[in-house]
């Protein structure tokens, strides 16, 4: 497993790169402040040596429920130089949520990033029998015996009798190590869960180790870069490639203060490498365009024309139209972004060909790439100077790729999961054979790059006999500016397609507005007869190219978004087809009577 082979040599080799030099970055009072690697290693020792207080034991579970900030990284070292096995959580889940993951994993202390985060988990401690502690990140009011702060779990001088010293934290890690095996289960992350309860993956110290080495392979960086991290580190694709691949390789880790703040940060900070979800590549194309709309006439024109030609010479950027285009209107687009951007990395969910070739005509290629959390997680992954847009790049070094007969993607690595935490069933279900069955119906074209086309659980067969695949439809209408989001059904017993649409409200408000639509909120917005005939219109114009038994018939358009907060999405912003089928059953099943 190259140079370490477990995670306290791992953090020994990361903070000795740094030594004295700044790895992580946070904004506070609009000053950024630094830790070094020396100040790191201090604080996981001190924070390690603490969680001796708690009688906690190598084996032991310990939750972190925060947003990305250097604190998550200093509980997460802490617990894993005493072997006890972190269970990173999104911030965004609810009582009940959390509840079930702490009662699952049977986690005995949980970090917390706030307040607001320590009474989600207050308001179940009383059913959680086994957890002791709550440690808050910022600080807390007043005094409770089941909270105390960060700041008091790593100064006290009741844990600490003596002052701190160099030697002894490189003996400490140094004997930590020394009880480490690769095999050792490092994590336990639990799945978003889109179709059911979710899953506890467990993940080895060598799961994880073997995929930051195979990534390295793809996502070259090295000490001179900087990246912007806003993703959760309870997301493993953050945790692996955005955290300890960039630690690797002493890569300046800055972290946002949250996604609103990201495009003032990115001209704060200059990136040099960002790792997103197709989502904010998304957000920022209709920030362009509506920026570009807002021009006047001849800039307009200018604009779009400049547009064109990016497409035009998206594969020839030394034409001199495209370096009029770049000098005139690509540069500038750049320079929000700080303008230093040389890797983007997209993963999470898919990125549609069409939003990869904007940003490539614009001189912002983006690499794609594709993993799960039972894959530690990333499987494959295209790289600058051999990308194909519409696929997921070919599997890593040392992954191996095969399709099944149906087309399921199948993988076998050291990076595959352990398996499933207290669920024999289900991880036997999911790995035969030593190849992990990821659910993906794809294919690998000649050249070894993988395309994934569907989600082995939206292939429908419907009363007809026709197998139609729900993730392509909902792609092929995604494409529509007007649409946000949609969800499809079908079944043996539904024969023909049928969509609840939550439509892009910025564009439907603008179109309202030029057709004189009255409204005064936005249930009579979407129940007008008039927007419907449009909508109605625009999808018969995306769905041509489908078969007619593909189509869908009957919709309806939503007044609200899907959101974390209701529970219709994950953490991950995918759509939790379960739980919005159960709570839209009535309009579902009223599309086939």
């Amino acid at each position: 497993m190259g140079e370490y082979s477990n995670f306290s040599e791992f953090f020994e080799f990361i903070t000795g790169l740094y030594g004295s030099s700044p790895a992580l970055f946070w904004k506070e009072n609009d000053k950024y402040e630094s830790l070094s690697g020396k100040k790191l290693k201090e604080l996981v020792y001190l924070a390690s040596k603490s969680l001796e207080k708690f009688n906690l034991k190598a084996g032991d579970k310990a939750a972190i429920i925060s947003e990305t900030r250097f604190e998550w990284v200093v509980s997460d070292f802490a617990c894993i130089s005493k072997g006890i096995v972190t269970v990173p959580i999104y911030t965004t889940m609810t009582s009940e949520q959390i509840k079930f993951i702490l009662e699952h994993s049977e986690c005995k202390l949980c970090f917390v990033s706030s307040m607001l985060i320590a009474d989600k988990v207050s308001a179940v401690i009383d059913e959680l029998p086994k957890l002791k502690k709550i440690v808050s990140f910022n600080r807390i009011d007043g005094k409770s015996g089941q909270i105390i702060s960060f700041e008091e779990l790593i100064y006290s001088k009741l844990i600490h009798n003596k002052p701190y010293n160099e030697e002894d934290t490189d003996n400490y890690f140094a004997e930590c190590s020394k009880n480490h095996k690769p095999d050792d289960l490092l994590t336990i992350i639990y799945t978003s869960g889109t179709t059911g309860t979710p899953k506890g993956v467990c993940l080895s110290h060598r799961n994880i180790l073997i995929n930051i080495e195979q990534s390295l392979s793809a996502i070259s960086v090295n000490k001179n870069d900087i990246v912007l991290s806003f993703l959760p580190l309870a997301h493993t694709y953050e945790r692996t490639a955005g955290y300890y691949l960039k630690l690797s390789r002493g890569v300046k880790i800055y972290y946002a203060q949250s996604i609103d703040t990201l495009q003032v940060q990115m001209q704060e900070v200059k990136p040099t490498v960002i790792l997103a979800v197709p989502i904010l590549f998304s957000r920022i194309q209709g920030r362009i365009m509506k920026n570009i709309n807002s021009m006047s006439a001849v800039k307009k024109l200018i604009a779009k024309r400049a547009l064109k030609i990016g497409r035009k010479y998206m594969n020839n950027k030394n034409h001199f139209l495209w370096k009029l285009a770049d000098k005139k209107v690509f540069s500038t687009i750049r320079e929000r972004t700080g303008g230093r951007l040389r890797l983007i990395v997209s993963g999470g969910s898919a990125l549609s060909k069409e939003l990869a070739e904007f940003f490539d005509s614009i001189g912002m290629p983006i690499m794609q790439g594709y993993g799960m959390t039972e894959a530690s997680p990333v499987i494959s992954v295209n790289k600058p100077g051999k990308n194909k847009y519409g696929t997921v790049g070919p599997p890593l070094t040392g992954v191996e790729v095969k399709t099944a007969n149906d087309g399921e993607i199948l993988v076998k690595g050291d990076n595959v999961m352990l398996g499933y935490y207290k669920n024999e069933q289900a991880t036997a279900e999911m790995i035969i054979d030593g190849w992990l069955h990821t659910g993906d119906i794809g294919e690998i074209d000649s050249d070894g790059f993988i395309k994934i086309t569907d989600r082995k659980k939206t292939l429908i067969k419907t009363s007809g006999g026709k197998y139609i695949s729900l993730t392509h439809i909902e792609d092929t209408l995604a494409r529509s500016e007007f649409i946000e989001q949609i969800i499809t059904f079908a079944s043996d017993e539904r024969h023909f397609v049928s969509a609840l649409i939550v439509p892009n409200f910025e564009k439907l408000t603008e179109f309202a507005e030029k057709v004189d639509v009255k409204y005064s909120n936005p249930g009579e917005l979407v129940e007008n007869d008039v927007i419907n005939n449009f909508y109605e219109s625009e999808i018969d114009v995306l769905q041509r190219p489908l078969a007619k038994y593909e189509r869908v018939r009957k919709f309806v358009l939503m007044d609200k978004p899907f959101t974390i907060e209701s529970g219709e999405l994950t953490p991950t912003l995918k759509l939790k087809r379960r739980i919005i089928e159960e709570r839209y059953k009535d309009i579902i099943d009223g599309f086939y009577k």
